[in-house]
């Protein structure tokens, strides 16, 4: 499911100039590069789910089951257990490649601010600040939203970009990542022990004619335990950044803002992910009630969408604050 806001992208590099802002080229570069590789990710993550079909199903455990016999029942719950997993990695990893992450709505501006506030704002950091604009966008964007340089815009709550997804990690599709981790790990460990067994066979002595096929069995196995053991890292990792309501950005961050501001206990925040509906915890998909608390989660609801000269006076106090401060910079 895409996210319901419409993308905004970030403006050429004449706007940018106009505007006081400098563009990295090399930066760019890599970030195009960055891009291009995502793509190709796409590719290894099927070429990596193939071989294990292959060794799994039709090298070791669907002859077993076709033959009958006493083993037929375990290889039977074995090629069970393994779709079971395969199929909800596969969901869990296209709904993180095919969703939005979550993209500032086209003209979003924030409420605008009284003059108490606009005192105790001045004092943060942007990245703290309520109002805040993006100079490469040239727009405004919600809190806890930071702009991607692969994907050319900003993104809700963004975690960070990840190559293996070909897209951003962010609001909409964050819950959808997690569970391809999950799934991914648990898939791994399953089949590396389904393939044990035949990986201890590997080094004894075995007619030549299944030489190939234990190659495959033992290319398979060190696959998924590397693939397992890596991900198990990840896993604990943003299982405590979900228990603290906190992305990968923000942990950077989180030292400057000590109390976590967003920290609502560690339930409640897990909530905040996955939703209200324990069910859909296990599935990659939003029920149409956490799509809306979600809006209010990463600061949409906060303000208003307008078009043309409005939208474009609301901008101008912010464009001519960032050319100032870009010149103040490089004096």
């Amino acid at each position: 499911m895409a996210s319901p806001a419409r993308r905004t992208r970030e403006t050429d590099d004449a706007t940018v100039n106009a505007m006081g802002g400098d563009r990295n080229v090399f930066a760019s570069r890599a970030c195009d590069a960055c891009r291009a590789l995502g793509s190709f990710m796409v590719l290894v993550v099927l070429a990596i789910v193939g071989l294990t079909y292959y060794a799994t199903v039709v090298v070791v455990y669907g002859p077993l089951a076709a033959e009958g016999g006493e083993d037929a029942g375990v290889a039977t719950g074995a090629l069970c257990a393994y779709h079971v997993f395969a199929f909800m990695l596969l969901w869990s990893y296209f709904a993180c490649v095919l969703t939005a992450p979550g993209d500032v709505p086209r003209g979003w501006t924030p409420a605008p601010e009284d003059p108490e506030e606009a005192a105790s704002e001045a004092k943060k950091s942007n990245s703290e600040k309520r109002r805040r604009f993006c100079k490469k966008c040239a727009a405004w964007k919600p809190t806890r939203t930071h702009h991607c340089s692969v994907c050319k815009r900003c993104v809700l709550k963004m975690d960070h970009h990840c190559v293996w997804v070909a897209n951003c990690v962010g609001a909409y599709n964050y819950k959808f990542f997690l569970q391809f981790l999950a799934y991914t790990f648990l898939a791994t460990v399953l089949d590396a022990i389904l393939l044990l067994s035949n990986f201890i066979d590997f080094f004894k002595d075995v007619d030549p004619a299944e030489g190939t096929e234990l190659a495959v069995v033992f290319v398979t196995f060190i696959v998924n335990v590397a693939f397992s053991a890596s991900l198990l890292g990840f896993l604990v990792m943003h299982g405590n950044l979900i228990l603290s309501n906190m992305t990968t950005i923000e942990m950077y961050e989180k030292k400057k803002t000590l109390p976590w501001k967003y920290d609502l206990g560690r339930f409640r925040n897990f909530k905040e992910v996955f939703g209200e509906n324990v069910f859909m915890w296990f599935l990659p998909v939003h029920s149409s009630s956490h799509l809306e608390k979600m809006r209010v989660n990463t600061g949409i609801s906060d303000g208003e969408c307008l078009e043309g000269a409005a939208y474009a006076r609301a901008c101008e106090s912010a464009q001519r604050e960032a050319t100032i401060g870009n010149r103040k910079g490089r004096a």
